[in-house]
C-alpha cells in the first residue's frame, strides 16, 4: 500500500468499529455543480474572445463563480472528481474550471478563509488568461516546441498579469499570482526564477494543482495518468519544486485516493471513493454499488477495512 511518509502523518482510528450506511445517491448538488460548470464556462468563453479580439475583458462575473464555488466545495465534494476525471472539450476552458475547483480545495486543507477561498478560486479561474494573447497555432501545436516557440509561450504569465493588473481591485492581486504561478521553489520555474518564499503561496497552490490537471487530462500527444498516479508522484518526487506545505494541503484534501478513484477493498468488493477523510488520508469514504442498493463504507472507522488495489 502507498505510504505518504514524511508528507502525511496518520493517526490511528479511535472507533474500531466500521459504519456501513445506505443512503440514495441525491441530485440536487449534482445539479448545482452541472450549472456552476456551464456557467463558470460560458463566462470564461466571453473572456477569451474579448483577450483574443484585444479588447478590455469584463472580468467582474468571475467573482459571484468563485464565490459560488467556494459555498459548492463545502457543501460537497463531487466536483472535486469532476475535476479529475480526465475528460476535456476545450483543455484551456476546462484547465480554469479544474484549477480553481482543486486549487480551492487545497486551500480548505490549508485552512484559508472564505475571503481566501474565493480570491484562490477567482485566481483559478483566470490563472491563463495570458495564454489566450498567444496564437492559437501556438497554444494548439502538437508538435515538439522549437526553443523560439518556448520563449513566447513563457511570455503569458506577464500578459496575463497585465491584463488583470488594469482592471483593478481585487484583480490585483490575481495578478500577482498569474505572473507567478510558474515560478517553481528551488527556483527552476520562469519567468522570474523565483525560490522558497519570494512565491505567493497562493501562486504555489495554483501552479500545483495546474501540474495536477495536466497530468490527469487526456490528450492527443500522451496518456494520461489516474489521479492516484499522479498524487502519489507529486508527492514522492515534487518536494524541490513545490513547497511541502502546499504538497501537504493536496495530500490532505485529495490524497493518493482522490475522489473518482476506483479501488478494491480487502474484502474483495471494490467501489468509487467518494470522500475523503483529512485526518485520516489513507481511509476515505468508499461507495459500492450493487443491485438496488448503494452503500457507503467509512474507512476511518476501524482498521479492519482497507484498500488493497487501486483499479
Amino acid at each position: 500500500m502507498a505510504r505518504l511518509s514524511d508528507l502525511i502523518r496518520e493517526r490511528a482510528p479511535d472507533s474500531q468499529n466500521e459504519e456501513v450506511s445506505s443512503r440514495k445517491v441525491g441530485s440536487s448538488s449534482l445539479s448545482a455543480d452541472r450549472a456552476w460548470s456551464v456557467s463558470a464556462r460560458q463566462e470564461l468563453v466571453k473572456i477569451r474572445e474579448a483577450v483574443r479580439s484585444s479588447t478590455s475583458p469584463q472580468l467582474t462575473g468571475c467573482t459571484p463563480l468563485a464565490r459560488q464555488l467556494v459555498q459548492l466545495l463545502n457543501h460537497s465534494g463531487d466536483l472535486v472528481g469532476w475535476a479529475l476525471n480526465g475528460q476535456t472539450e476545450d483543455y484551456a476552458l476546462d484547465n480554469a474550471l479544474h484549477v480553481a475547483v482543486l486549487g480551492t480545495k487545497v486551500g480548505m486543507g490549508l485552512r484559508y478563509s472564505q475571503d481566501e477561498l474565493e480570491r484562490l478560486a477567482l485566481a483559478g479561474l483566470l490563472h491563463d488568461l495570458g495564454m489566450w494573447t498567444l496564437p492559437v497555432s501556438l497554444i494548439e501545436k502538437r508538435e515538439t516546441l522549437s526553443e523560439e516557440e518556448r520563449d513566447i509561450l513563457r511570455t503569458h504569465p506577464e500578459r496575463g498579469r497585465r491584463i488583470l493588473a488594469g482592471q483593478g481591485g481585487v484583480f490585483e492581486w490575481v495578478s500577482t499570482i498569474n505572473a507567478q504561478e510558474h515560478e517553481r521553489w528551488d527556483g527552476s520555474g520562469y519567468p522570474c526564477r523565483l525560490k522558497d518564499r519570494q512565491i505567493a503561496e497562493p501562486a504555489q497552490i495554483i501552479g500545483l494543482v495546474d501540474t495536477v490537471d495536466a497530468m490527469v487530462t487526456m490528450r492527443p500527444y500522451r496518456k494520461r495518468l489516474t489521479p492516484h498516479q499522479a498524487i502519489r508522484e507529486l508527492l514522492l518526487h515534487a518536494k524541490t519544486t513545490f513547497s511541502l506545505r502546499a504538497l501537504k494541503g493536496l495530500g490532505d484534501q485529495i490524497t493518493l485516493y482522490p475522489i473518482g478513484t476506483q479501488v478494491r477493498l480487502n474484502t474483495g468488493e471494490s467501489g468509487t471513493v467518494t470522500k475523503v477523510n483529512s485526518c485520516y488520508p489513507l481511509r476515505p469514504v468508499v461507495t459500492i454499488s450493487k443491485v438496488g442498493e448503494v452503500s457507503n463504507i467509512d474507512l476511518s472507522r476501524g482498521p479492519s477495512t482497507h484498500i488493497v488495489e487501486v483499479l
